[in-house]
């Protein structure tokens, strides 16, 4: 019988911790190995990206999360907080929920930062969650080092692609033609991937034209017919058109006022400033007289 009564004890012992407990904890990582010293910041981003885990969270804080993230996987992660104040958050309030097994951390990621409309990029050695437009200029706008002597330009183009995380596709069409292959050479320092990529693709009569967040290598003629727009990199918080969803609010692209109770877009913004109409000047006019002197 007191052994009985000692088993209940237990038993109720252990609902009440329970009960107690929060009710998720973040998940015991799966040992993840260290990069080695010859594996670059986006090699091992890339490696951790595709490791499964488990993953389960409820209203927990996203800042907490990625650190818990950066510190179990051993990347560093930065939360793009000037992208995220402009949609009207603050990270600190920003909670999320997620449920899932055997998931890799790009699919568990990818469905964090989604609750909030941000996405991921690798740019400069980082794992960068921010906005879509933001994340593309941060990359092509990241300061890189280019030293190939007469190299073959899809050889030079992949390196630095894969260096730099900046995803990058040749037209099959100059594949075939070994356009290509021109061989390209080209030593430069702390300048923009854009930059590079630009020169590297002028030596070789090749133009790169951004669609989305590719980069594509092409002809002169079919880049200025496929590009996004004029210019290869995006303006990093271009404004939503008002004709967009979420109604007449000027918000972010990422960040769309309106959907799912609602991400807060920017205020409407001020009235143009229209300079004030000149006097109409007298051809003839009266001087006007000055009293100490009459």
């Amino acid at each position: 019988m007191s052994c009985r009564a000692t088993l209940l004890s237990a038993a109720g012992l252990l609902a009440v911790a329970m009960a107690l407990s929060p009710l998720v904890a973040a998940p015991a990582p799966k040992p993840v190995d260290k990069p080695d010293a010859t594996t670059t910041a986006p090699d091992a981003i890339r490696k951790a990206l595709d490791t499964p885990n488990n993953f389960e969270f409820k209203e927990q804080n996203l800042t907490a999360i990625i650190n818990t993230i950066s510190e179990q996987y051993k990347i560093q992660i930065v939360l793009d907080r000037n992208a995220i104040q402009l949609m009207g958050f603050a990270p600190e309030e920003m909670n999320v929920d997620l449920n899932m097994r055997n998931a890799k951390l790009r699919t568990a990621l990818r469905a964090l930062v989604g609750q909030y409309n941000l996405t991921y990029v690798i740019a400069d050695g980082t794992l960068l969650i921010t906005t879509e437009e933001a994340g593309v200029y941060r990359q092509l706008k990241q300061r890189v080092e280019v030293n190939f002597d007469n190299v073959p330009l899809q050889t030079a183009v992949r390196e630095l692609s894969l260096r730099y995380g900046v995803s990058v596709v040749f037209d099959p069409k100059t594949v075939k033609n070994k356009t290509a292959l021109s061989p390209v050479t080209l030593q430069v320092e702390d300048v923009p991937f854009e930059a590079a990529m630009r020169l590297m693709c002028e030596m070789a009569e090749l133009k790169p034209a951004r669609m989305g967040n590719v980069i594509y290598v092409t002809t002169e003629a079919r880049a200025d017919k496929l590009k996004d727009s004029d210019s290869l990199v995006p303006a990093p918080h271009p404004m939503m058109h008002p004709n967009m969803p979420g109604g007449n609010n000027v918000g972010l692209i990422g960040g769309i006022a309106g959907f799912g109770g609602g991400l807060a877009g920017f205020p409407p913004p001020p009235p143009a400033l229209v300079p004030p109409k000149a006097d109409k000047v007298d051809p003839d006019p009266t001087p006007v007289k000055d009293p100490t002197k009459e």
